[in-house]
């Protein structure tokens, strides 16, 4: 059964764990996910949202929820447990932490894992302690289950949001279905779209076999002993290599990735060489994960866009039913502190002129996205040509994006408290546990100059993952309290890009 943020913890032995309500001043959002799906409607809304995210790699097993319809490419790292408390919990909290008086799902990995903090009761007690730290009104209706099966078999039947598209979520209620999901979160369909792309090119690989055609004449691969299709592997990517090699200075980006992982820079021959040889390994490892069920999907799609030299910005935003457009936040990179690390962020005093700028862009993607009948939240790249200042969309998630939180503290942090600007990492692994780190970090907690989004241990190391909010009135104060979170962090992020992999 699924379990409530009301728990009583039951029933199997558990790992130990440290729990206790926030003591710090509460956090409260201007606004929520909740209110913005309601759009003036009575609530509250019954519709669950989920965030849990997907996986491909077949290394990593059931651990991870696995994808072999809804293929999609995302980072390495070290192990299947680590992975799984990136794409279960830490990524959950990130994309949740402003849901709103939603409901929403958490699921464990009991039965894939010998490592109780996978297991229900510890998802779900780090789930209510990082959602403690917001006022009462503003925390999410959680619902904890085991694993994917007891997800399946105890929903409550409402309709489910999904941020990522999931195999298993054919088997559930849906807003969306998931073929939709994976449709508007594809570079192809931005690609195909008509909104401003930098001059984008698509691949979509196509290998000829009579034998395994679909009704669509889309090929799929028949198993290794088909011969054509063994050679026309070969042949596809002997195809993909000569128009890599031929193209000039371009960002390569697969159809469907996360993090970033999946977009590729080339600038040099060198560059160009090893962006080549990456592709060529991917194709051949994913073209034979074509399938019936997925051939009209373009799993394997390959999107090859012109070298832009500008800045990106990230725009966060919302898409109402009737398709108009609410503005929540123009956000961009930011190196912080002695070790550069790359972080998104707001300064709040710029938000009125970013609104200004960008408008106009965000009502042409709402409409594109409207007329594919989606509404909800999200967060769009955007490029400008520093030569004739064209903006083009270069990445679209349609989901709740990481940054959102930033704009939605904006009477938390700028307002009541005057900071100047914020930033979001998404997944700091330091040497800390969450006590330890709201121990030697008391003050700044108690002042809002860190919001803990989330926290997590890796199993039983000594390791321990958190998502946080840093604010200051300069970039030199944010650089110098970074530098202090950042000497308890664990180097070379536990053996694998464990920072690459969250939200």
């Amino acid at each position: 059964m699924a379990t409530t943020t009301t728990i009583n913890p039951a029933d199997e032995p558990k790992a130990k764990i440290e729990v206790s309500e926030s003591n710090f001043p509460p956090v409260e959002f201007n606004t929520t996910l909740h209110d913005l799906f309601l759009d003036g409607d009575k609530g509250p809304l019954e519709d669950t949202y989920c965030v849990v995210k997907a996986n491909s790699d077949r290394q990593y097993g059931k651990v991870v929820p696995l994808n072999e319809k809804y293929i999609i490419h995302s980072a390495q790292v070290s192990s299947a447990d680590d992975l799984a408390h990136l794409c279960l919990e830490i990524n959950c909290y990130l994309l949740l932490l402003y849901a709103g008086k939603m409901k929403v799902a958490f699921i464990g990995s009991e039965g894939a894992t010998d490592d109780k903090t996978l297991h229900k009761q510890a998802v779900s007690e780090n789930a209510r302690r990082s959602f403690s730290v917001l006022n009462e009104a503003q925390r999410p209706r959680v619902s904890t289950y085991a694993n994917i099966e007891d997800f399946i078999q105890n929903h409550d039947g409402s309709n489910i949001r999904w941020a990522f598209a999931m195999d298993f979520a054919e088997r559930l209620p849906s807003v969306d279905h998931p073929e939709l999901v994976y449709k508007l979160n594809s570079k192809r369909w931005l690609a195909h779209c008509s909104l401003k792309s930098a001059n984008d090119t698509i691949i979509d690989c196509q290998i000829s076999c009579p034998e395994h055609m679909t009704e669509s004449n889309l090929w799929y691969y028949g198993g290794k002993d088909c011969r054509l299709c063994g050679s026309g592997v070969e042949t596809e990517l002997h195809r993909v290599r000569s128009i890599l090699l031929d193209r000039p200075p371009y960002v390569l980006k697969l159809t469907q990735s996360l993090s970033s992982v999946g977009t590729l820079l080339v600038k040099n021959e060198k560059e160009r060489k090893e962006v080549v040889d990456q592709a060529e390994k991917y194709l051949r490892e994913y073209l034979p994960r074509v399938t019936k069920e997925n051939a009209h999907l373009r799993t394997t799609s390959l999107i090859l866009s012109d070298f832009i030299p500008g800045e990106t910005m990230a725009l966060n935003f919302f898409i109402r039913k009737n398709g108009s457009v609410v503005f929540l936040g123009a956000c961009h990179q930011l190196a912080t502190g002695e070790s550069g690390r790359q972080a998104t962020a707001i300064t709040y005093a710029e938000q009125e002129k970013l609104q200004d700028k960008y408008q106009s862009t965000l009502d042409m993607i709402g409409q594109a996205l409207h007329e594919e009948g989606y509404y909800g939240p999200v967060g769009a790249d955007i490029m400008e040509n520093p030569d004739d200042g064209t903006l083009f969309t270069i990445d679209a998630n349609v989901r709740s994006p990481l940054s959102f939180v930033l704009y939605l503290l904006r009477g938390h942090l700028n307002e009541k408290r005057g900071f100047a600007m914020s930033l979001v990492y998404e997944c700091i692994m330091l040497t800390l546990s969450r006590d330890e780190f709201e121990r030697d970090f008391n003050k700044e907690l108690h002042d809002a100059r860190i919001i803990l989004i989330g926290s997590t241990r890796l199993g039983e190391k000594e390791q321990w993952a958190h998502g946080m909010v840093v604010a200051g009135n300069s970039q030199k104060e944010i650089d110098e309290l970074s530098d202090r979170i950042l000497k308890f962090e664990i180097e070379g992020g536990q053996g694998g890009d464990l920072s690459d992999a969250a939200a």
